[in-house]
């Protein structure tokens, strides 16, 4: 395929994606335990050259209000930062959209994390994986874009209607616009509080 074909194949994909993107949607039409505060219990993000930690680390904490809306109906992905937990690298200006979809009700193999065991492909994984400008899942989540040491990368949340651990799931990807970087993402798990 020539690269003038494959550019106008690209455009096409990412214009019919936009398209088909659903309608931002308001708080109250979002379940209430999508707004929480969660700590991290499990890091399984892999990078390469560097420590996992810089992405995320077991310990530290963040939250979602309904009150971070802004006048587009994305909310603020807020770092909490005390005594005990510090962002070492921050995610900073990450604006959260919800995607409507399928309630997750348990954590899926998929998106397992054992910390030190083979990590599996969160994204490719998944049977109704959509390969676009912005990954699509059939569970409902919060998506963004963020860049953490400089690299792009998708946040997708995935918050659940539970208590206990892993009732919120992080899956992190590298935004690249031609490929899924499978050495540069993974998942992480927290609790709510």
């Amino acid at each position: 395929m020539s690269r003038n074909l494959l550019a106008i194949a690209s455009l096409v994909s990412v214009a019919v994606a936009s398209a088909i993107a659903p309608p931002v949607a308001r708080a109250d039409t979002i379940p209430s335990y999508f707004f929480n505060n969660w700590s991290i219990d499990t890091n399984c993000v892999e990078v390469d050259d560097a420590n996992s930690a810089d992405h995320a680390a077991t310990g530290l904490k963040f939250r979602i209000q309904a009150a971070s809306a802004n006048e587009n109906n994305t909310y603020a992905f807020e770092m909490i930062t005390d005594g005990t937990s510090t962002w070492t690298i921050p995610w900073t200006g990450l604006r959260l959209i919800y995607r409507p979809g399928t309630q997750m009700t348990s954590v899926p193999a998929d998106f397992a994390c054992v910390p030190g065991a083979t990590p599996t492909s969160p994204l490719l994984a998944m049977s109704n994986y959509q390969q676009t400008p912005e990954p699509q899942f059939e569970y409902e989540h919060w998506y963004g874009l963020v860049n953490i040491n400089g690299e792009p990368h998708h946040v997708l949340i995935f918050p659940r209607a539970a208590s206990g651990s892993s009732n919120v799931v992080i899956v992190l990807e590298a935004a690249t616009a031609d490929s899924v970087q499978l050495d540069t993402g993974g998942t992480i798990h927290g609790h709510g509080y």
